[in-house]
């Protein structure tokens, strides 16, 4: 998961470089990004913010 969101960022890096016409597919890609790494983040952190109760 953490080498797609890497791939991610290299493309959008990449769009921004040398295609700046698409910039609407940069900005797309770079909130993709952010998104899935708040989601890795929640998966990461998942047992420390919801603790296991006694059911």
């Amino acid at each position: 998961m953490e080498f797609l969101l890497f791939c991610l960022i290299f493309f959008t890096a990449y769009l921004v470089a040398f295609k700046p016409h698409k910039q609407r597919m940069a900005d797309i890609c770079l909130c993709a990004s952010i998104g899935m790494s708040i989601l890795i983040w929640v998966i990461a952190t998942w047992g420390m913010l919801v603790p296991a109760g006694n059911l």
